[in-house]
């Protein structure tokens, strides 16, 4: 087609006539030079062509000259459209006759045809809506972008989303506001402008409206809408007023309300899938059992039916997640019920107990390190505590505390045997290359010699997890365990062993920055306390660098920061709540 160059690299590389690698919005030659790359080349050249396309303009006299007559039984019909990757359109038209015309000599004796349009005005297609342009934005956001911009690794529910723009004042609010942030980040504009006040404000207002509503409050549109605003929160990145947990924290709310049955439905259930880690971390936060574990939940949040291998692993990991906001509750009941004079009162009591002669060994008594199921069968200390220089209100108060104790114990046990046999499974992957292949660490100086490259994005995220799970498990264990148990110091060398695998994933999660780096804010969090202090100033450095590349400036890691969000994580601190839900929708 007349005016489309057949290279496709930007000016600068064209004109220094080389290769260009068409890495947009700046190709590769152009950031080594320090140049400002132009971009990609217009796929339409127009000119002027003069009166001939005044197609408005009024005809005077009748032209029956055989180059008229031919031109005025020519059309011009779409054959295709092709949309590329950097936002340009490619139309394909054929030239061809209207009809019979009128046969003359001259006409039959020509051998070349006019390429002008006809003086009559050519059909167009009507304007796309609003709505229809709405959609088109999200689908580019959804393919459009390098590995870290690609929104199409958060699931199969957001490739339906288009589909849906037009039917909910909130949901077309929220994939405004979605595709205008992803647009803002790829051309790597400041944290805060990576989100436009104007579309936000109207997109929260709008989600509201439609929370108050009878019907619209508890349909699966507006719960999209939610998730969508989450996903915006989690683009523009930490920062001072960021609320990701409260829309993550609002949409479990507003799912809770609508009830398990809501949830067969294929489109319904994959928001649910997709945002399970989200409401099992503010659930953690909240020290509140997790509805996702309830009978009534458990079969549709964490059914297996037509996944594979991998996915079913990763279903059973959130499945024994969700167990840990429960405990958190339990821990923090327990702590209530330890209203005698202090912990250390009862831990030295405990100890000097064990010491008499009813006792023996510390390992004898608590359980042992290898910790096998069957560990606290004959675990019968409070039938040997004697009250012994005690006073009777403290060994009653103690008496009611062990077994609650021990209970959780148990309980915690029960997840840390799930989560080894879980690992069984993982480890074997990680060992075959069947997920991820381990090579030289590319970073000067880096204190981790080794780095894991996952195949995906989706494997990369589970195994941070996973081993975020296992170093939470072993913290609480550590709590209810006696201080100075043996078992306590193998429980620390299996973090400090973990905390290592969860550094060696960072060059792959650069690599995919930002969304590649999503989970860096839990399992790098969680792992900071079990490295040593030039693998923690390397942490420190490398979560910064990720808020240098989303331009966030109002918000900084430091390590009193990561301590805090680790202690809160570990179920220390006091509760908080995250839900923009209204709760008065539980009574309509």
């Amino acid at each position: 087609m007349v005016g489309v160059p057949k290279s496709t690299g930007c000016g600068i590389c064209r004109k220094r006539k080389i290769k260009c690698d068409e890495n947009w919005p700046h190709c590769l030659n152009c950031q080594k030079n320090g140049k400002c790359c132009p971009g990609p080349p217009a796929r339409h050249t127009f000119k002027d062509l003069g009166p001939r396309l005044n197609l408005g303009a009024t005809v005077v006299r009748e032209d029956n000259s055989p180059a008229a007559l031919d031109q005025r039984y020519r059309s011009l019909t779409q054959l295709n459209e092709k949309f590329a990757e950097n936002g340009s359109v490619l139309h394909k038209f054929r030239i061809s006759h209207k009809g019979c015309r009128p046969q003359t000599k001259t006409s039959r004796r020509s051998s070349s045809t006019s390429l002008s349009p006809p003086k009559s005005p050519l059909l167009r297609q009507p304007s796309p809506s609003q709505h229809h342009e709405l959609a088109r934005a999200l689908i580019v956001a959804i393919t459009t972008g390098g590995a870290g911009h690609r929104m199409s690794v958060f699931g199969r529910f957001i490739r339906e989303v288009p589909a849906r723009i037009g039917h909910n004042a909130a949901l077309d609010a929220a994939v405004a506001v979605l595709a205008n942030a992803h647009t803002s980040l790829i051309h790597k504009k400041m944290s805060n402008e990576i989100v436009s006040p104007e579309l936000y404000i109207r997109a929260i207002k709008t989600l509201q409206s439609s929370l108050e509503d009878p019907q619209q409050g508890l349909s699966t549109n507006t719960l999209c809408a939610s998730v969508l605003l989450g996903l915006v929160e989690a683009l523009a990145g930490p920062r001072v007023g960021n609320r990701y947990l409260a829309h993550v924290g609002g949409a479990g709310r507003l799912m809770e309300l609508q009830g398990p049955e809501k949830y067969r439905d294929p489109f319904a259930k994959e928001i649910l899938r997709f945002n399970r880690g989200g409401i099992i971390v503010t659930s953690i936060y909240e020290r509140e059992e997790c509805f996702l574990i309830s009978p009534e939940w458990r079969n549709i949040a964490f059914d297996k039916s037509g996944l594979g291998f991998d996915d079913c692993l990763h279903t059973d990991l959130m499945q024994y997640m969700a167990e840990l906001p429960g405990i958190f509750h339990d821990l923090k009941q327990l702590r209530s019920q330890a209203t005698f004079p202090s912990m250390d009162t009862m831990e030295h009591h405990l100890r000097s107990n064990r010491r008499e002669p009813l006792g023996g060994q510390l390992s004898d008594t608590f359980p042992s390190l290898d910790f096998s199921p069957d560990s606290f069968d004959s675990f019968d200390l409070l039938s040997k505590l004697q009250p012994v220089d005690t006073p009777c209100s403290v060994n009653a108060d103690i008496c009611l505390y062990l077994p609650a104790r021990i209970a959780l114990l148990h309980k915690v046990q029960d997840l840390k045997d799930a989560l080894c046999n879980l690992g069984t499974h993982m480890d074997a992957k990680l060992a075959n290359g069947t997920t991820m292949c381990e090579f030289a660490t590319m970073e000067e100086q880096s204190p981790i010699h080794t780095s894991y490259h996952f195949n995906n994005w989706s494997d990369m995220t589970a195994y941070n997890c996973f081993w975020s799970v296992l170093i939470l498990t072993n913290k609480i264990m550590m709590r209810l365990l006696p201080p100075f148990d043996p078992a306590i110091y193998d429980l620390e060398s299996e973090c400090r062993s973990v905390a290592l695998q969860i550094c060696k994933t960072w060059e792959d999660a650069w690599a995919t920055k930002p969304i590649g780096a999503f989970h860096t804010g839990l399992s790098f969090v969680l792992a900071f306390e079990y490295c040593t202090p030039d693998v923690q100033e390397w942490i420190v450095r490398g979560l910064n660098s990720l808020l240098d590349y989303q331009m966030v400036d109002a918000f900084r890691w430091s390590e009193d920061v990561i301590t805090m969000m680790s202690s809160k994580l570990a179920g220390e601190g006091p509760d908080l709540v995250f839900s923009n839900v209204n709760l008065s929708n539980e009574t309509q």
